[in-house]
């Protein structure tokens, strides 16, 4: 595993917590959950306010003719954004059991979105969760059960397998999508204890991923909690890189003009205080960071 030694720049910060980057028409796409926000930024760092989410934001896609679709989490509802315009797209509240999270869109226009199985910000333990398929004509569906609070979720170059990290398990899954858009032959491709970084370290809260995204050779950067660190995990399973960053990593995207700027979100939290307490409080505090990497985006998604 090598250390990536590159540049890491700073490119904006004033969140309170940063999840599901996106990057789009030349800009980045993030919601700053606790914040309440949907931000903007541009390649110079300025940030513009998109919307305002009273039930917080999380996940994100985006639809081909460029539609953001984005969830809500406390509400379980996915709505859509255009021309300045939000309205419901669809009303999950029936079927979730937790919060409504990540997403991803394949190229069939369904959206896989994770129910978080347990409400954490409102005292719930984690527990487990699932995988909902909102195809197309806005039916839902559940396509995959017991995963110990679903979080980062993506969809490889061929668009044939689904990945979804299983957060308080420390794993990473992937699927086989059938006939459909079902989900088959759930498989742990990963598991967080096989980090070289786990060597003579304590443990201090968890281990787990959050986020992910996925690049042009199939290799997944992974956002390590607790490991103030980013990986690259390749497509045979081997840690190829290793970004340290000074707090959570939580998420990250490929974009920028060649696909090749890895964009970084670093949430802290007071030492010592607990992870949902402080997010809750809002004493949390996010920066975006930006570093360029020898493989860009490809056809993976998001």
């Amino acid at each position: 595993m090598g250390v990536l030694d590159a540049e890491l720049r700073l490119l904006a910060d004033g969140l309170y917590f940063g999840e599901s980057p996106r990057w789009r028409n030349g800009r980045l796409y993030i919601s700053d959950m606790t914040g309440r926000k949907i931000y903007t930024i541009d390649a110079s760092g300025s940030k513009e306010v998109l919307m305002e989410v009273e039930n917080q934001p999380n996940g994100m896609c985006f639809m081909d003719d460029g539609t953001l679709i984005y969830s809500s989490m406390f509400d379980g509802r996915l709505y859509q954004y255009k021309d300045g315009i939000s309205e419901l797209y669809a009303d999950l509240s029936s079927v979730m059991t937790g919060y409504c999270g990540d997403m991803v869109i394949d190229g069939a226009g369904r959206i896989y979105v994770d129910d978080t199985g347990a409400r954490v910000l409102h005292g719930e333990k984690p527990s487990q969760g699932r995988l909902l398929l909102v195809d197309s004509d806005k039916s839902v569906r559940i396509v995959a059960e017991d995963i110990v609070f679903p979080n980062g979720i993506g969809l490889d170059s061929s668009g044939k397998n689904l990945f979804v990290a299983e957060t308080f398990a420390g794993k990473l899954n992937r699927f086989e999508i059938g006939d459909d858009g079902v989900l088959e032959d759930r498989e742990v491709v990963w598991n967080v204890d096989e980090l070289p970084l786990l060597a003579g370290q304590q443990k201090t809260r968890f281990h787990a991923i959050d986020g992910f995204c996925i690049d042009s050779e199939d290799g997944i950067w992974l956002s390590m909690l607790d490991f103030n660190a980013f990986v690259r995990r390749d497509a045979k399973g081997n840690i190829t890189h290793k970004i340290q960053v000074d707090g959570d990593a939580t998420a990250c995207t490929l974009g920028g003009d060649d696909g090749k700027t890895l964009f970084l979100v670093v949430n802290r939290i007071p030492t010592g205080k607990d992870l949902f307490d402080a997010m809750v409080s809002l004493d949390t505090q996010c920066t975006i960071y930006s570093v360029t990497v020898d493989v860009g985006h490809g056809r993976a998604r998001p």
